[in-house]
């Protein structure tokens, strides 16, 4: 179940215990009794809704904890208060069936049922929600299907997660296309499945996706050049790329001779985008130097003629 789709239950949860709660107070504070059966009803029937509702994002979220091997302590706090609502509901189930003479001190375990769930849904529900307002969201494939992903919530994956094993700067050294991240996360929770769980691997994702991906239908100038910095200096020095002049054909065979040298070296989008920077940045204008000499022959022939 998606994180949206959680906090829209737990916010259900909160309406539906605000609306009991105050079909029961208001039941309390008046003398006519004229509405007296269907304020009962209201109340009773939103109880219920209330109970089965808890126990579903009960069961939900009991199955996401177990993706974690270290709880962070934002999660241990909205898991004890949620634990603790179930014997709230059961003391006030039982007052209300068996233990009559407590029955006066119903309306303080609904209000303290209610602050709970209140107290809680702000922990995860409340900032989710508010976080996925304010956020940037980029669409990933997974298993088949089109998935969007948290692009905020990636980051700070990434800042969180990547730094355990090593620096981040070797995560922001390179740019990659879609499925070369896709295997890179898939290595790095090779070494450490415990390091991500399958969600934060998706928003890791899909943060390194939308701000270090190389996308296959855009040319990019930016790119190109991060892509020469991070791995044209493996052979020779960088001032040997930026230093040379050539023309873009001639920088279209240099390409294809360094990815001869090494095939590893650039995959068809990596060569396209560096191909684009060499030609738009660092390529001789084989039009000026026609035109230069073009020129001279012109200046040469009318002194002649002279």
């Amino acid at each position: 179940m998606s994180p949206v789709t959680n906090s829209i239950l737990a916010f259900g949860l909160l309406g539906v215990g605000i609306v009991a709660a105050v079909h029961i107070v208001i039941l309390l504070g008046q003398n006519n009794t004229t509405h007296e059966k269907y304020f009962k009803w209201a109340h009773r029937i939103g109880g219920y809704i209330f109970f089965v509702l808890y126990l579903f994002i009960s069961v939900v979220m009991f199955q996401k904890l177990e993706e974690f091997n270290v709880l962070p302590p934002k999660a241990v706090i909205h898991s004890y208060i949620g634990i603790a609502i179930l014997p709230l509901i059961i003391i006030k189930i039982c007052i209300a069936r068996l233990y009559k003479k407590f029955y006066k001190s119903l309306p303080i375990y609904g209000m303290v049922l209610v602050i709970a769930v209140y107290l809680q849904i702000p922990l995860y529900a409340g900032l989710y929600m508010i976080s996925a307002i304010k956020s940037q969201y980029v669409i990933i494939q997974e298993k088949g299907k089109f998935v969007k992903v948290n692009v905020n919530i990636g980051r700070k994956v990434v800042q969180q997660k990547c730094a355990t094993c090593h620096s981040l700067e070797r995560v922001y050294a390179h740019v990659k296309t879609e499925p070369d991240w896709r295997d890179y996360v898939s290595r790095m929770r090779a070494k450490d499945p415990g390091v991500m769980t399958e969600q934060e691997a998706r928003e890791a994702l899909g943060y390194l996706v939308k701000n270090l991906g190389i996308d296959e239908m855009k040319m990019d100038i930016q790119i190109g050049m991060r892509i020469i910095l991070e791995k044209c200096h493996k052979c020779h020095t960088l001032e040997r790329v930026f230093t040379s002049k050539k023309t873009t054909a001639e920088w279209a065979q240099t390409i294809e001779l360094m990815r001869s040298f090494d095939p590893h070296l650039l995959n068809d989008s990596e060569a396209r985008q560096v191909n684009y920077y060499l030609s738009k940045v660092l390529a001789r204008q084989e039009l000026g130097l026609d035109k230069l000499k073009t020129n001279r022959i012109t200046r040469q022939r009318d002194l002649l003629i002279r």
